[in-house]
């Protein structure tokens, strides 16, 4: 069976890769669901604040972890650079916000036909007007725990990790609700 692609953007990255390990290139749930990242995502990871702030995404077994891409050939390339020129040209005149790296996931996403993971509101009214599928954060971890690839008690964690951080993902508090209103003890 051939993998169910989800491409994972820099802000889902880097609320899950530390917890749920290896994030990336591993496979699951009967759809044989896999997560990728764009090779943007490193060149992101590279710079001095996000380093200083994600001090492990430059350790070995995270480095490692994000060198599998997508493979796509020669005219799928051609096409999603067309459809990049596109979205960018939108971006640039009727949503400002989204930046280059987002607008290329989007073009990925639409070509592909796969999913993006983002909590980027602007990124996902960026989706929205392409009709690219898109998921938050919390969806994919509601997909993992369907697929009996993470549990809720990794899904706490992770939840009580953002909030000591103050990085929970916009519309949290009602997304949970929603997505794991099942699951309360």
């Amino acid at each position: 069976m051939p993998q169910s692609k989800i491409l994972v953007d820099t802000n889902s990255y880097l609320r899950l890769a530390k917890t749920v390990r290896p994030l990336l290139f591993v496979t699951f749930g009967d759809e044989d669901y896999c997560l990728y990242i764009l090779p943007e995502l490193n060149e992101e990871l590279s710079s001095r604040k996000l380093q200083s702030k994600f001090p492990w995404t430059e350790e070995d077994e995270f480095i490692e972890n994000r060198k599998s891409f997508p493979v796509v050939g020669r005219k799928q390339k051609r096409l999603i650079n067309e459809a990049f020129d596109y979205i960018w040209d939108h971006v640039q005149t009727e949503l400002p916000g989204p930046s280059r790296v987002d607008a290329l996931y989007i073009a990925y996403a639409l070509e592909l036909n796969v999913p993006v993971v983002t909590d980027d509101q602007d990124m996902i009214k960026l989706a929205k007007a392409f009709d690219a599928k898109v998921m938050t954060t919390l969806e994919l971890l509601r997909l993992m725990l369907d697929c009996n690839h993470t549990d809720m008690k990794t899904i706490n964690g992770l939840v009580e990790y953002w909030s000591h951080f103050g990085d929970k993902p916009a519309n949290f508090a009602a997304d949970f609700k929603r997505l794991f209103a099942d699951q309360s003890a």
